[in-house]
């Protein structure tokens, strides 16, 4: 069976910075890659960041947050859970997207936080 798969990846000086996509299309989705936020702003900001970034891609693909179907989340720090909460309830209203919140070691950059989505298109 062929897969006809757009990808969408972002280029500095005309050369793939990374080795995947930030985004994916099939079949009406959207894949988004996971995003973080800066690494040197407190939580707070890093989370705000990481879920602009995530809006500006599922845009670029002519979709929105409000066509998020499910969402996965990294934390280094497990704790912080509630907090991630209060800032992820403004960008998603109920129903929520089903989710799912994953405690881990360490991210990319250092990152304490990182987002992925599947959205319809």
């Amino acid at each position: 069976m062929l897969l006809f798969i757009t990808t969408v990846s972002a280029q500095t000086n005309n050369v793939v910075s990374k080795p995947f996509s930030n985004y994916t299309e099939y079949k009406g989705l959207v894949f988004v890659s996971g995003q973080i936020g800066n690494t040197d702003a407190g939580f707070s900001e890093e989370i705000h960041q990481a879920l602009q970034n995530v809006s500006a891609m599922l845009k670029q693909a002519g979709t929105s947050m409000k066509k998020v179907l499910n969402v996965t989340v990294y934390l280094r720090n497990i704790q912080q859970i509630d907090e991630f909460n209060s800032i992820y309830r403004t960008y998603f209203q109920p129903p929520y997207p089903a989710r799912t919140c994953i405690a881990v070691s360490d991210l990319v950059r250092k990152a304490n936080v990182e987002i992925s989505v599947v959205a319809a298109k």
